[in-house]
Formats: C-alpha cells, structure tokens, sequence
C-alpha cells in the first residue's frame, strides 16, 4: 500500500514538473511577442510595423493559448493522481 501511496505522489510530482516546463515555455513566448512589439515602439527594430505586430501578436497568442492548454492539462493530471490514490485507499 506504501508503493501505492509513492505511485500516486510520484504522478503528482510529474504532472507538476511538466507543467512548470510549459509555463516556463508559454511565458518565454509571450516574452517574445512583447519584445518583438516594444522594440518597434523604441524604433530599434528593423521590422515593418505589420511584421513587429503580427509576429508580436502571434507569438502572445501562442504562449497565452500554450499557458491555457498547460492549465487545463496539469488539472487533468492532477486529477487523475487523485482519483488513483482514492481508489488505492478503499
């Protein structure tokens, strides 16, 4: 029953490793398309304006959507864990 208890703490530990990475990569690009937009705003980029917006934009969209899906996977794992160690216990 003690490897049971690890097993389901180890799902747990999983989950929220591989979440952390995916935020870390969702912020990073929305850190990007921010970038790619304020340095067109302070005049040192060489970009055209449709091209520092559109990839600016672009880029936020992927991160804010990539951080959305690592929201509602780590919740779904997170669950999964749970409802594991609850069966394991009865």
């Amino acid at each position: 029953m003690n490897s049971d208890k690890n097993s389901s703490a180890q799902k747990r530990t999983k989950a929220m490793n591989f979440a952390t990475m995916r935020a870390v990569v969702a912020g990073y690009l929305v850190y990007l398309g921010g970038s790619l937009i304020y340095d067109y705003l302070k005049s040192r980029s060489d970009m055209t304006p449709v091209q520092a917006w559109g990839f600016g934009l672009l880029f936020i969209a992927a991160g804010v959507g990539y951080g959305l899906y690592t929201w509602k996977r780590w919740q779904a794992e997170a669950a999964s864990a749970e409802e594991s160690e609850d069966s394991e216990q009865s």
